[in-house]
């Protein structure tokens, strides 16, 4: 009789251990089809599919190299199948500065935690405009997913060259990232996810069925694409023109109300140009970094040259530029350092605060802390 019973409870454990592994296996062909469904909105970018980036919930949502499909199923089941992306664009190196990426493929997320959605009905109403716009003005018929706290929406396009390579915008920066965020906003009429920024880097886009983490939920599939790849019009790139020109004009007549504010509080720059802090000088400025390199532009570099050295807006701007060049060469900027320097410089202008002083750093940044202390 104890034979049976032992032989039993053997027999429920086996049975137990095969739904187990029949859940696997079809968590395993669910994600499959996604991943195919995801990479089919890529077709027109062969032969250049592979090498991509992805992350997962287990890489803490940083980007690695991928070569093949079977590298991109085998590292989404190690993560659980959790926050699974993969990015929109292949992975390229850089080729004597020039622009090899095309602006092809629109990412617009809207998050219904956003501050512009008071209720559900206006965020569903956003995402029907948003549809309806993206008909109207450039014929398209977006894939939209719906990934736990709101959707996103992924609409191809064709498009043959990069737009550096157009003669109209050849001289402003980068412009053919630069669309991809003016069609985030124009699309969405600026309803889009402020913290989202597309960029050839860092678009990345979620896999249906895998779980978003955030919302322990499963990505699900609202609406299909429907495999066309609409031109751009150009009456929406003329008008990406226009704000391109006047974003310009916005920025010189910014960097000249600037000027006048620092020439104001700088009567005495010379002599106050050589305060220094050494620790600033001889551990950051003069090293480059492969991490923390937000938190020290904003908290330390930027407030640093601004308030205590008093130099100028361009000055400081070309110092933190090459800096974060230097940095890049080290590891791969994941941020647009433009934008980045920007803002953290006209925060340091506005407020007028220092830099953070090391003993602070060693209470809130242990970690960054050490790396300095042992340079």
């Amino acid at each position: 009789m104890r034979y049976n019973n032992d032989h039993k409870q053997k027999m429920i454990i086996v049975s137990k251990e095969n739904d187990h592994n029949i859940d696997i296996n079809n968590n395993k062909m669910e994600i499959e089809k996604g991943i195919d469904f995801i990479l089919s909105l890529f077709n027109n970018q062969e032969p250049f599919l592979f090498p991509r980036r992805i992350s997962t919930f287990k890489s803490n949502d940083k980007q690695f190299l991928v070569r093949s499909k079977e590298e991109i199923i085998n590292a989404f089941a190690d993560s659980n199948f959790v926050d699974c992306r993969i990015n929109a664009y292949p992975y390229m190196t850089d080729y004597k500065g020039i622009q090899r990426y095309l602006p092809n493929f629109i990412f617009i997320d809207l998050d219904r935690n956003n501050n512009n959605f008071k209720t559900d009905r206006s965020f569903e109403f956003t995402l029907s405009n948003t549809l309806t716009n993206i008909k109207e003005i450039v014929d398209g018929c977006p894939t939209v997913l719906f990934t736990g706290g709101g959707y996103h929406i992924y609409q191809p396009i064709y498009c043959p060259s990069p737009l550096e390579n157009v003669t109209e915008f050849q001289k402003f920066d980068k412009p053919s990232q630069e669309f991809l965020r003016f069609a985030k906003d124009n699309l969405s009429n600026g309803k889009a996810d402020k913290n989202n920024n597309p960029s050839f880097k860092s678009c990345l886009l979620r896999i249906p069925e895998s779980i978003n983490s955030k919302y322990n939920k499963k990505v699900k599939i609202v609406q299909i694409w429907n495999g066309i790849r609409p031109s751009i019009p150009r009456e929406f790139i003329e008008e990406f023109r226009s704000g391109l020109i006047q974003k310009k004009i916005d920025e010189n007549k910014q960097r000249q109300k600037m000027g006048w504010k620092l020439k104001r509080q700088n009567k005495n720059k010379d002599t106050i140009n050589r305060n220094f802090y050494e620790w600033i000088d001889k551990k950051i400025l003069a090293n480059p970094f492969s991490d923390y390199r937000k938190i020290i532009i904003n908290l330390i570099l930027a407030p640093y040259l601004i308030v205590i050295k008093k130099l100028s807006y361009e000055e400081s701007y070309l110092i933190l530029n090459e800096w974060l060049q230097k940095c890049d060469s080290l590891r791969k900027l994941d941020f647009n350092p433009e934008y980045l320097v920007k803002s953290a410089l006209s925060i340091a202008i506005q407020k007028a605060i220092p830099p953070m002083k090391l003993v602070t750093l060693k209470d809130r940044n242990l970690e960054l802390y050490n790396i300095l202390h042992e340079l």
